[in-house]
């Protein structure tokens, strides 16, 4: 099993301890706001971890980053898949859908079967997105999930990524 502590760069490391000691939202919001600056592989890997952050405006101004980055680390976009809380797999798969990460759908294969049901409309929403044979084949699974809040994106990402239209 992996060291949590390996999981990431010794910088990267520091960061998230800072931020972990830092209560205010605003100053957290400051400190990711000077390391998004910084274009090194431990900036990126400290905003990934960062949409984890309790605080939904921090997630979302890390997202904002992370959508604008070019090129952006497909690796460490499908780990952060891998790990709690709930909303940020959401927000990285909200990220893979709108850049269209191909590459993410072996992993999303997995996500769909997660228990949370937001976690799963957003794969939805993502495999929509992304499109093509396998993401239909995957919507359509979702079409019968228990939750409608599911079903519905499912539907709506099936329209999306289907080429067939009807007049």
């Amino acid at each position: 099993m992996e060291n949590r502590d390996d999981r990431h760069s010794p910088t990267c490391r520091s960061f998230i301890a800072k931020l972990g000691r830092t209560p205010d939202r605003t100053k957290r919001l400051a400190i990711l706001a000077a390391c998004a600056k910084v274009r090194a592989p431990w900036s990126e890997e400290l905003l990934w971890e960062a949409l984890g952050d309790t605080c939904e405006g921090v997630r979302d101004a890390v997202l904002k980053e992370l959508l604008e980055r070019d090129p952006l680390c497909v690796k460490q976009a499908l780990e952060r898949l891998d790990r709690p809380p709930w909303y940020a797999k959401s927000a990285a798969l909200k990220i893979i859908g709108q850049k269209r990460i191909r590459e993410a759908l072996p992993e999303l294969r997995r996500v769909i079967r997660d228990p949370n049901a937001d976690v799963r409309r957003s794969a939805a929403e993502a495999l929509g997105e992304i499109g093509g044979r396998e993401a239909l084949g995957l919507l359509v699974g979702l079409k019968k999930d228990p939750n409608q809040f599911v079903r519905a994106a499912a539907e709506g990402a099936i329209l999306k990524a289907s080429p067939v239209r009807f007049s």
